[in-house]
C-alpha cells in the first residue's frame, strides 16, 4: 500500500485507478500530510462491506464460531455425507 499526496494523486489518477482496478493495490491519500482518502477497487469494497455486514449478524457469527469449534473437534461430514443428505431432501421436495 503506497501513501501518496492528494496533489500527486490527482496528476496520477488514471494510473492509480488502473493499479487498483487490475492488481488490486491500494493507496492512501492524504491531505495536509494526514491520511484522509483510501483508493480502493469496487469490488473489494463491496467484499468488506458484505463482510462486515456478516460479522454484524448475531446468529452468522454464532454459527460461524460453531463451525470453527466442530472442525476443530473433527465434528465433520465426508463429501458423500453431505451428498446423501441432499439428495435425501431433493426426494422429499420433488
Amino acid at each position: 500500500m503506497e501513501t501518496i499526496p492528494i496533489t500527486e494523486a490527482k496528476a496520477r489518477i488514471a494510473e492509480l485507478a488502473d493499479r487498483v482496478a487490475r492488481e488490486h493495490d491500494h493507496f492512501t491519500i492524504t491531505r495536509n500530510g494526514r491520511a484522509d482518502v483510501m483508493l480502493i477497487s469496487v469490488a473489494e469494497y463491496e467484499s468488506m462491506r458484505e463482510t462486515l455486514d456478516l460479522l454484524s449478524d448475531n446468529e452468522t457469527l454464532a454459527d460461524l464460531r460453531q463451525s470453527r469449534e466442530d472442525f476443530a473437534a473433527s465434528d465433520t461430514f465426508s463429501m458423500d455425507e453431505v451428498r446423501a443428505e441432499l439428495e435425501r431432501r431433493r426426494g422429499r421436495t420433488a
